[in-house]
């Protein structure tokens, strides 16, 4: 529920009784209550602060235009709020009842009749008295009442003095609120920041880490065949060549050389192996829920919808969290590139046929057949800066895991993106 200050009143003499109920009534006007209820309301404000008056000996009266929200079942609905706040505590000022006023208890069974909510903070009589009622069901739209609520404000103001320094000084803790609410979302950003750098650098470290890798493959790959005829050769001539033969040293040095790029080789192989040390049992759905927590801000830039949805029982995988966070962070900034402003993506993990799944569904474009038939072969990227690297790390991505990427996609359909894992981690000899 949003609220908005308006006005603000002293009550410290009888003359400001009437002054309390002329102002509810005329923000009630502003609001579109009925006749009846602008009455209700402006009779509830002045019994209020009559009993402030004679019970509390004055306080002050504060008037709130209030936009209700869903968890009071009426989206939409407008009304005002009114918070009462006494000087001291009701108890040190007689009982009930004492020259025809109200007491507490029948107060709060009057002002039932006419709000729908009512909070008394303070009921204890040693402690200052606080009420605060809410009245809903106005006519007016909410949108207006909040755009114009300067000239509300204006109207409300007008033949008031005293109230003048309790009005600004609302007005100030406002302000205040608003900074603390501020500089709590700054915070929440900087976090949200921070772990957005923190996946970018891990991004590139694990593109730099697999470029490497796999450029040591291929060097590896195109030195053993050479190496191992080389070093075969040269073990043959020295088993066939007598020991005095003038070159046999350099015969055993070719072979002791050829050795080593064998040695080397086996070390290249290694370094693909040493990353499934990193494997471990993951449940998807925190996997993903930390992701999408992390790029919540992206969506809301956009004013992308998100659904995410997901079964009550943990779907479990053995991977490394590190490159599949890589894999699943850049789909989602694919699929948020390719849709629309304020489109929907969808995000599933799920079963097929037992098989664990991550589905991410845009309402993008959609990629052609043409495109379709070179992703994971080629550097293929319908991106103006981009280089088509991305895909290809997932598909490398989920090969070290077992699984594989399909993509389902057409012009104008949109784009499904489904991450398939195995039903059972098979352990690869070494």
């Amino acid at each position: 529920m949003q609220k908005i200050h308006i006005l603000t009143l002293v009550i410290r003499r009888q003359r400001d009784i009437p002054l309390v109920r002329s102002k509810a009534k005329l923000l009630a006007t502003f609001g579109g209550f009925s006749r009846i209820k602008r009455v209700q309301i402006a009779l509830m404000a002045s019994e209020v602060a009559r009993f402030l008056l004679k019970q509390t000996k004055g306080g002050k009266v504060v008037f709130y235009i209030v936009c209700a929200g869903d968890n009071w079942g009426r989206p939409g609905s407008s009304g005002i709020m009114v918070h009462f706040s006494g000087e001291k505590g009701y108890g040190l000022f007689g009982p009930e009842n004492t020259d025809g006023y109200y007491g507490p208890n029948q107060l709060v069974q009057g002002i039932r009749a006419v709000a729908d909510q009512l909070e008394l903070k303070h009921p204890n009589p040693a402690e200052p008295f606080e009420l605060k009622a809410i009245v809903l069901g106005g006519k007016a739209d909410c949108d207006s009442l909040l755009k114009g609520q300067e000239r509300i404000r204006k109207q409300l103001f007008r033949d008031l003095q005293e109230s003048y320094i309790e009005n600004l000084r609302a007005k100030h803790q406002e302000v205040l609120s608003l900074l603390k609410t501020i500089s709590l979302k700054n915070k929440e950003l900087d976090r949200v920041n921070a772990e957005l750098l923190e996946l970018s650098k891990d991004m590139e470290s694990l593109v730099h880490e697999r470029t490497v890798v796999e450029f040591a493959l291929k060097i590896a790959d195109k030195i053993r065949n050479p190496a191992t005829v080389i070093g075969g050769l040269a073990r043959i001539l020295l088993k066939k060549l007598p020991e005095d033969f003038p070159e046999r040293d350099k015969i055993k040095a070719i072979y002791l050389e050829a050795q080593k790029l064998e040695a080397i080789v086996k070390d290249f192989e290694g370094l693909a192996r040493e990353q499934e040390r990193f494997f471990t049992d993951i449940v998807l759905q925190d996997l993903v829920k930390e992701i999408l927590e992390a790029w919540q801000p992206n969506f809301e830039k956009k004013g992308i919808r998100l659904k995410f949805t997901a079964p009550k029982d943990p779907v479990r995988i053995k991977g490394n969290p590190r490159t599949l966070k890589v894999a699943i962070l850049h789909l989602l900034k694919n699929a948020v590139d390719a849709s629309p402003g304020k489109a929907l993506i969808e995000v599933a993990i799920k079963r097929r046929e037992g098989r664990p799944v991550i589905e991410i569904i845009d309402q993008g474009p959609g990629i052609s057949a043409e495109v379709k038939a070179k992703l994971f072969k080629e550097l293929v990227t319908t991106k103006p800066s981009g280089t088509g690297v991305g895909l290809i790390m997932v598909h490398h991505i989920m090969k070290e895991h077992q699984g594989q990427i399909e993509i389902d996609s057409a012009p104008d359909k949109g784009t499904r993106v489904t991450l398939l894992f195995p039903i059972r981690w098979k352990e690869k000899n070494i």
